[in-house]
């Protein structure tokens, strides 16, 4: 199984890859894992100058911030990624990367075989946010998608998973997005760490067990193991 993997803002695919490193071993030799930088320079996020010098996100200002050229370049920088290096079946994404999976994953069932992002089986997104309506690209309308006016638009299996202990406004950031994922082939989550990748720290054996459950029940459920 292949995947793409979106890292999260002010860090690098390289950082992704460490903060991954339990998850993936704990996943096996079958999953394959291509990591891809954002492209828009950004300032380091906590911790990450110590670990890496370069940093990047994928969005200018944010899902609000960025512009629908911003978005344009984006959406095909990641259409480009897909067809060089794919196909894939997963889609992972930490924070803004796991922001723009999402949009990703919309644009794919929107528009089927359309879309160079219909081939999706499951996804895995971390601390990720409702992300903006994909048709951004050509309407030039940023707009955030929210369930109660788009209802559940991804219909593959997919897993969320987040802090239990962050502040309430930004549970229901988190929230919104897995309302946007079809309930049946939905998997959430509640680990202890703060906005982080579980397994990315020593000592969270008993969060890392229980994200890789719900990462493996998404993939049972997608038949794509």
């Amino acid at each position: 199984m292949r995947w793409l993997c979106l890292h999260g803002r002010g860090t690098s695919a390289q950082i992704f890859e460490m903060q991954t490193a339990r998850i993936r071993q704990a996943l096996g030799p079958d999953h394959d894992f291509v990591f891809v930088n954002g492209t828009v320079a950004t300032e380091p996020d906590a911790g990450a100058a110590d670990v890496a010098s370069e940093f990047f996100g994928y969005l200018t200002d944010g899902i609000h911030g960025a512009g629908r050229q911003n978005y344009l370049e984006l959406w095909h920088g990641l259409a480009d990624v897909v067809a060089s290096q794919g196909p894939f079946d997963g889609l992972m994404g930490f924070s803004e990367g796991g922001t723009v999976a999402a949009m990703m994953l919309v644009g794919g069932a929107r528009h089927g075989s359309g879309s160079s992002f219909s081939g999706f089986k499951c996804a895995v997104l971390f601390s990720a946010a409702a992300p903006a309506d994909p048709d951004v690209v050509d309407t030039g309308v940023v707009r955030r998608l929210d369930a109660a006016d788009d209802g559940a638009l991804v219909k593959i299996p997919t897993a969320h998973l987040w802090s239990r202990h962050c502040a309430p406004g930004e549970s229901q950031v988190h929230q919104a997005l897995a309302q946007l994922c079809e309930a049946d082939v939905r998997q959430v989550c509640l680990h202890g760490l703060a906005h982080d990748v579980p397994g990315s720290k020593p000592g969270d054996d008993e969060g890392l067990q229980g994200v890789l459950k719900a990462i493996e029940r998404t993939i049972e459920s997608a038949d794509c193991a």
